[in-house]
């Protein structure tokens, strides 16, 4: 009997190391490609896959998730204050999910050394626990592609070599090539963010996109402790194709430039009639400066209190700043004209300084703000004429 509880003991403790072995661990990155669904969802996706049918594991990890429920969600984000946490779901879910999307999804088999697989399992599980799973999420720094990417050069089993970087670009160059079929957003994000965005990159800081991260690892290799040098990846397919045309380019009259220009003509008309001065006109200038005011408002925000590192030492609150607001005033109490007649000089030497020095100042500013600087232009020098006419009048 004892022979047999001795027997019986070595083999529980046999069949449960057995159970625990990770070498048959299968670790995959999942590159989503870029769609217009959402505005989040033109940079793509990354997610990592476990997948082991002897332990039962099959779990894809997504560190792009987020709850827009939380209070003052908005606020949070603009301040940079947002935190996404991991989830997982089967890969079953994942699978269908983007299959009814309609989306290219690209799987990557990674060459993850077994002695590492479970210490990686173990650190994944360990973050996924709800009191872990947190992080403050960082679009440029910290987000769902800079997070698997940091665990493959954990685990890989030595050093990463990433392929040599042919030219640096910069983060706006890089959001540019994501936003090249939204004019619209690009000229938005240019808006908001600052000269950080045009520091030249390493080829690591460039894989804070996913299908940046995903053509790298294609390249890259380890060179292991011992000196083996292999490929970081094993084997690359697309599992889900996307039966959607690649995205065209919208036509020219979609763009803010065009749409500039049709407004600059607008006003300028509005500042040579003869009735510039009643409320017909008084009404869209003083929407005008409401705009810029409001639009100052934000990147004013974004640069001084705002924790998003790119945001900051923004050129823009040159010619968009809150004090447009004196301006919006101006349409409607005369007995502060002394203020608003300096305001409007004020405002006509910036946006001529800031026009002169387009290409001399540290940050690429969109070209599509020349005609909304002009449209401010044009009222202000409107008014600066005005009220030296004013002014005669009351001597």
């Amino acid at each position: 009997m004892k022979y047999f509880l001795v027997i019986f003991l070595l083999f529980n403790i046999f069949f449960a190391k057995a159970q625990t072995n990770y070498d048959n661990l299968q670790v995959s990155l999942l590159t989503v490609a870029p769609r217009s669904s959402e505005i989040y969802t033109i940079y793509g996706h990354t997610a990592l896959y476990l997948y082991d049918p002897v332990l039962k594991i099959d779990t894809v990890l997504n560190w792009g998730t987020f709850n827009t429920d939380i209070p003052y969600f908005l606020f949070r984000f603009i301040a940079g204050e947002t935190d996404y946490f991991l989830s997982a779901s089967s890969g079953y879910v994942f699978y269908y999910l983007y299959t009814k999307e309609n989306v290219t999804v690209t799987k990557q088999v990674l060459n993850i050394p077994n002695e590492k697989k479970e210490a990686l399992y173990n650190m994944l599980m360990y973050n996924l626990a709800p009191e872990n799973c947190e992080y403050r999420y960082n679009f440029l720094f910290d987000n769902c592609t800079t997070r698997p990417r940091n665990i493959i050069e954990q685990f890989c089993g030595g050093k990463l070599l990433y392929p040599e970087q042919a030219k640096k670009p910069t983060f706006r160059d890089l959001i540019h090539s994501c936003t090249k079929f939204y004019p619209w957003m690009s000229f938005g994000i240019d808006l908001i963010i600052g000269s950080g965005a045009d520091s030249l990159l390493s080829f690591r800081q460039e894989l804070f996109l996913p299908e940046n991260l995903m053509r790298a690892l294609d390249r890259a290799t380890v060179i292991s402790d011992n000196g083996t040098k292999y490929p970081v990846v094993t084997s690359s397919e697309i599992i889900i194709h996307s039966s959607i045309d690649e995205i065209s380019e919208p036509e020219y009259p979609n763009s803010p430039f065009v749409t500039g220009i049709v407004i600059l003509l607008i006003y300028l008309v509005l500042a040579v009639t003869k009735d510039a001065g009643k409320l017909i006109c008084r009404i869209p200038f003083a929407f005008l400066f409401l705009t810029a005011g409001l639009a100052g408002c934000l990147i004013a925000f974004l640069s001084f209190i705002s924790y998003h590192p790119c945001t900051q030492y923004n050129w823009n609150i040159v010619w968009l700043h809150p004090f447009h607001f004196l301006g919006f005033a101006g349409f409607f109490f005369k007995k502060s004209y002394f203020l608003i007649r300096w305001y409007h000089w004020i405002n006509l030497a910036l946006l001529l300084v800031l026009l002169l020095a387009w290409f001399l100042i540290p940050q690429q500013l969109n070209p599509a703000n020349v005609p909304y600087m002009l449209c401010l232009g044009v009222v202000s020098a409107k008014q600066v004429i005005k009220s030296k006419k004013w002014i005669n009048i009351g001597k």
